[in-house]
C-alpha cells in the first residue's frame, strides 16, 4: 500500500460514520415530530380532549362528564338563550341510555381567537352523525396544554306534556312540578327545561293508570341548543272505563232519582209538548235507555267527553189542561251530552256533566 492511500481510507471511514449519524440524527427527529404529533393527537390535543368526552358519555359515566372543564354551563350561558332557569334532572347516568360507537374525529380549525371546533363522527344507535365542538386552551398541565369547552355541550329539551303531570326520559321517571321553577304552583301546560348531555337520544313516554303516550325521540346534538318536543297524551282503557262508568252512575243515581220533569244538572228533560199538555203528577219517573257512549278527547291538560246521545224514558201522569182527564204519558227523549275530566292526583275521576 502507497503512503497516500492510508489517508484516504480513513478520510472515506469518517465520511461514512459522519453520514450514518446524520442520518440516525434525521430519523430519530423525524421518529420524536412523528411521535409527538401522534401524542397530540392522542392525547394533549383538543380532538383528545372532545373524545375523552364522548367516551364518558358513551359509557354512562355522567360524573366524569360533569368533571370536564366547561362541560356544566353557567347561568349567564343559559340565560343567553332565553333557559336559565333550566333543570339539571337528566344529567345523571341513568338517562345515558344511547350507544355512542365508532367515534373519530373528521377535522379541525381553529379561528382567529383561538378556539378550535372540533368535528366529531360517529353511530348514535346506528344512525351516522356528526357534530362539532367548540374548546378552547386553558392553560397548561405541566409542558402540555390543557383544554376546556367553550361552549358547554349540552342542550335543552322544552318539554310539553298534555294529560299528565308526569312521565320519564329514557325510563327516568319524573314529575313536571318536581322540574319546574313555579314547583306545586306550576302550569301544568307550561314548558319544562331540561339540560341534556349532547350527543344522545332521549326518548320522552307516560305511562300512567290514567293515561298513556308512546315514546317520543328527541335528538339532542348540538351544544346548547334549544329542542322542543310536545306530547299528547292518550287515555288508557281503565280511565275510559272510570268515565263511563262515572256517567252512568251519574245519570242513574242523580237524574233518574229525581221525580221533576227536569231533572237539576241533567242532560235531559221533559220535551216542551208534554209540559204544554197539563200539570205533572206525581208519579214523575225517568230511566235510561240507552246510556251514552263516552268518548275522550283531549282539553288542554285534561280531557273531555266528545258529545254523546243517550235516549231516556219519561214516565208521567198529566192532569190534561183541556179536558182536565188524567192521561199517561211514555215518551222516548234522546238527548246530547258533554262532560269536563279531571283526573285528580289520588287517581280519583270527577267529571262534571253538561247538556249540549
Amino acid at each position: 500500500m502507497t503512503s497516500g492511500s492510508a489517508p484516504r481510507a480513513r478520510a472515506r471511514g469518517s465520511a461514512i460514520r459522519w453520514a450514518f449519524a446524520i442520518g440516525f440524527c434525521i430519523v430519530a427527529a423525524a421518529v420524536i415530530v412523528l411521535g409527538g404529533s401522534w401524542l397530540y393527537r392522542t392525547f394533549w390535543g383538543p380532538g383528545a380532549f372532545v373524545e375523552r368526552y364522548v367516551a364518558r358519555i358513551a359509557v354512562g359515566d355522567a360524573a366524569g362528564a360533569l368533571a370536564m372543564p366547561g362541560v356544566m354551563p353557567e347561568y349567564s350561558d343559559l340565560d343567553g338563550i332565553g333557559h336559565g332557569q333550566a333543570s339539571e334532572a337528566l344529567l345523571r347516568s341513568a338517562t345515558l341510555t344511547s350507544s355512542i360507537e365508532d367515534v373519530h374525529i373528521v377535522g379541525t380549525s381553529q379561528d382567529d381567537n383561538g378556539i378550535v371546533s372540533v368535528d366529531v363522527a360517529y353511530l348514535l344507535d346506528g344512525s351516522a352523525q356528526q357534530m362539532t365542538f367548540r374548546v378552547e386552551q386553558d392553560g397548561f398541565e405541566g409542558l402540555v396544554p390543557s383544554w376546556r369547552f367553550q361552549a358547554p355541550p349540552v342542550s335543552v329539551v322544552d318539554l310539553t306534556v298534555r294529560g299528565s303531570w308526569r312521565f320519564s326520559v329514557n325510563g327516568f321517571e319524573m314529575d313536571k312540578r318536581q322540574i319546574s321553577p313555579a314547583g306545586t304552583d306550576a302550569d301544568p301546560l307550561e314548558p319544562v327545561s331540561m339540560l341534556t348531555f349532547t350527543p344522545g337520544n332521549y326518548d320522552v313516554a307516560v305511562d300512567t293508570a290514567a293515561t298513556t303516550a308512546e315514546p317520543t325521540r328527541v335528538t339532542a346534538a348540538s351544544p346548547l341548543e334549544v329542542v322542543p318536543v310536545d306530547v299528547q297524551t292518550m287515555p288508557t282503557d281503565q280511565l275510559i272505563d272510570v268515565v263511563q262508568k262515572s256517567v252512568d252512575d251519574f245519570l242513574d243515581s242523580t237524574c233518574t232519582t229525581q221525580t221533576v220533569l227536569q231533572p237539576s244538572g241533567c242532560p235531559f228533560g221533559a220535551p216542551n209538548d208534554v209540559t204544554g199538555l197539563g200539570i205533572a203528577q206525581d208519579d214523575v219517573t225517568w230511566t235510561i235507555v240507552d246510556y251514552p257512549l263516552t268518548r275522550l278527547v283531549p282539553d288542554g291538560d285534561s280531557w273531555k267527553v266528545a258529545p254523546a246521545n243517550g235516549m231516556a224514558r219519561l214516565s208521567v201522569t198529566v192532569n190534561d189542561y183541556y179536558t182536565g182527564a188524567l192521561v199517561t204519558v211514555d215518551r222516548d227523549v234522546y238527548f246530547t251530552m258533554v262532560a269536563d275530566v279531571d283526573v285528580r292526583e289520588d287517581g280519583d275521576v270527577h267529571i262534571t256533566i253538561d247538556a249540549v
